[in-house]
């Protein structure tokens, strides 16, 4: 089915964070990776939460320009592309990190902007090498708690967002493993297109789930 592989990538990357949208917690140490990123969440948070589909899709621009404080979207799309990138133009690189990366982040914000702020705490923060660190996470809201790790990497002169892991699963990876797949019978031209068509329908907010009938 159309965009069968794309929703689930996106899914992922959605829930990895729309689950650490931080409120109350304590703030780390100001030299702490993880001290810039919260706050990056909660900025974006005050933007988008509440808003309606059509009035984020007016603050994208705003919403990604935050997000890339803390999240290298080059970076992370690149790697989700893996050797697949080396099939795509300079011109097409340019094109696909832009489309979605804005494909994303208005997902994200979408899914954001309905329910209650999830309350954030930072389990853990330790170093995974030279300019590389791990922060580790957990988000509880309505009483479900999820495990979401980012792990970060010193790129354009700050601490930056490279791959999250929501339960144990990498969204780069997630997304790797289906770019795999479409290249294998489909090319760059094609993924491009499916991208634009995704951007130009209407996203619209999940609705929550009904309640269990007793």
């Amino acid at each position: 089915m159309p965009y069968t592989y794309l929703r689930s990538g996106i899914a992922a990357l959605v829930c990895s964070y729309a689950a650490v949208t931080a409120s109350a917690a304590p703030a780390p140490a100001a030299n702490d990776a993880a001290a810039g990123l919260l706050a990056t969440i909660n900025s974006v948070t005050d933007l988008v939460i509440g808003q309606t589909p059509a009035a984020i899709d007016a603050k994208l621009p705003e919403i990604q320009k935050k997000m890339e404080e803390s999240f290298a979207t080059k970076v992370i799309v690149q790697r989700t592309f893996g050797r697949n990138w080396a099939k795509l133009t300079p011109a097409q690189q340019t094109e696909v990190i832009d489309l979605l990366g804005r494909l994303v982040i208005r997902a994200y914000a979408t899914q954001l902007s309905k329910g209650s702020r999830p309350v954030i705490a930072v389990t853990g923060s330790h170093d995974l090498g030279p300019d590389r660190r791990e922060v580790t996470t957990t988000a509880t809201q309505d009483g479900k708690t999820v495990n979401i790790v980012y792990r970060l990497g010193q790129i354009d002169g700050g601490w930056k967002v490279y791959d999250v892991l929501a339960e144990g699963v990498s969204v780069v990876a997630n997304y790797r493993e289906q770019f795999d797949a479409h290249f294998q019978k489909k090319n760059a031209a094609d993924l491009i297109e499916m991208l634009k068509g995704k951007l130009a329908a209407p996203e619209t907010a999940a609705q929550p789930e009904p309640a269990p009938k007793k």
